[in-house]
């Protein structure tokens, strides 16, 4: 079972509880459709929440963006991601956050050995610009995720290009940053009110032109926050006949629920024990394909030995393995036909994955299962508000 690090909470409730086709979600349909105004959907947020109407203005808007209408279904399931993730909060706090910035330095900085004190009380002696506090003083103030991420951005601003101390530290912060930069320091990958990752952000078409800071700060606005989360929870097609698999993949990642199906029909087939996490492919921490052959892929090369699937081509249709191509593929088909086969019954075109959350911040380990069962809950209590 794979292990995914995430930045905030995410509770436990059977799924079979709730089983219900979302039209406005999953491209189904089923006239008529009902759509919201915003006085509809401010009477769907929790009455203690400041500033519904600005909430409610602002989901409507990141719908709409994504041109699809505003139903029950999509404003729920985006209701249902802020209340989990952020508790309508568009720079959420943290608690013991210096504690838990110190210890991931530390932890960090530790394979330096003897070496990991004097690095990182150097690192932590500069000043930003302008500012007359070290860093080591301001790490003391941190409260949120954006005055965490800030810190470690001045951090790289200040030390860009000249590395701080003697030439054996600057040694040392170069052997644990490898490939990477101070920037890479930085442990802030998600943000904003749905905590969406900065990575997808990056990625839609109107927000590449922004830098690295600028783009940060967008998802620490309310819109920002709001219309980037939205994208990544519902502007994908996918066949789903349950939200709870959209929350999944919320979690870690398009179309985990599905692949990580695929990966329990491929298990079943080759008696190879594969973790059901909805990766197919290796992949590194920052989301970029391993050369490495994950178990599932070598489960794939020898499922295409014994059905007549050339090795190029499982290599060629895993990459696909983020898109709905990858259901047009030779793989997905032959891997579903033989399943079918076998079984006698049609497979299951999706499965909740089975991925360990593990966090500082979180009190016990949790699972993606936790998260989406807990955010179907609320999505329930959402549809209970009209």
């Amino acid at each position: 079972m794979r292990i995914r690090h995430a930045l905030l909470g995410m509770c436990f409730l059977s799924a079979t509880h709730f089983s219900c086709a979302t039209p406005g979600l999953d491209g189904l349909t089923e006239p008529p459709v009902v759509t919201l105004d915003t006085t509809e959907i401010v009477q769907r947020i929790p009455a203690h929440v400041p500033d519904r109407t600005g909430w409610a203005d602002d989901i409507a808007f990141a719908i709409r963006s994504l041109k699809k209408d505003l139903t029950a279904e999509r404003v729920c399931a985006v209701i249902a991601v802020i209340e989990q993730e952020s508790g309508y909060q568009t720079d959420p706090v943290v608690a013991n956050l210096p504690k838990i910035v110190r210890d991931g330095l530390r932890k960090k900085f530790a394979r330096l050995g003897p070496l990991a004190d004097t690095a990182m009380d150097t690192l932590l002696s500069g000043k930003a610009p302008g500012s007359n506090e070290t860093f080591n003083q301001r790490i003391n103030k941190l409260r949120t995720e954006r005055d965490l991420d800030r810190f470690f951005r001045d951090m790289a601003t200040t030390y860009r290009g000249r590395m701080p101390g003697p030439f054996a530290i600057a040694s040392a912060l170069s052997l644990i940053l490898g490939k990477g930069s101070l920037e890479d320091l930085n442990p802030v990958t998600t943000a904003g009110s749905m905590q969406v990752k900065v990575s997808y952000a990056r990625e839609l078409d109107d927000l590449k032109s922004l830098s690295d800071d600028q783009l940060r700060e967008y998802l620490y606005t309310r819109m920002g926050g709001i219309r980037v989360g939205t994208a990544r929870l519902i502007d994908y097609p996918a066949s789903y006949d349950d939200l709870i698999y959209r929350f999944a993949d919320f979690n870690v990642g398009v179309y985990a629920s599905r692949n990580a199906a695929f990966q329990a029909m491929l298990e079943d087939l080759t008696g190879k024990q594969l973790a059901l996490d909805g990766d197919l492919l290796a992949y590194e921490e920052d989301g970029d394909p391993t050369d490495a052959e994950s178990q599932t892929l070598k489960a794939m090369l020898a499922f295409g030995e014994q059905y007549d699937v050339s090795s190029w081509t499982i290599r060629r249709d895993a990459k696909k393995e983020k898109s709905e191509e990858f259901e047009t593929t030779d793989s997905w088909e032959k891997v579903r036909e033989a399943w079918q086969q076998k079984k006698g019954r049609p497979p299951v075109y999706a499965r909740v994955p089975e991925v360990e959350l593990n966090s500082p911040k979180l009190a016990r380990t949790r699972s993606t299962s936790w998260f989406a069962n807990r955010v179907k809950q609320r999505y329930q209590t959402c549809r209970s508000r009209s």
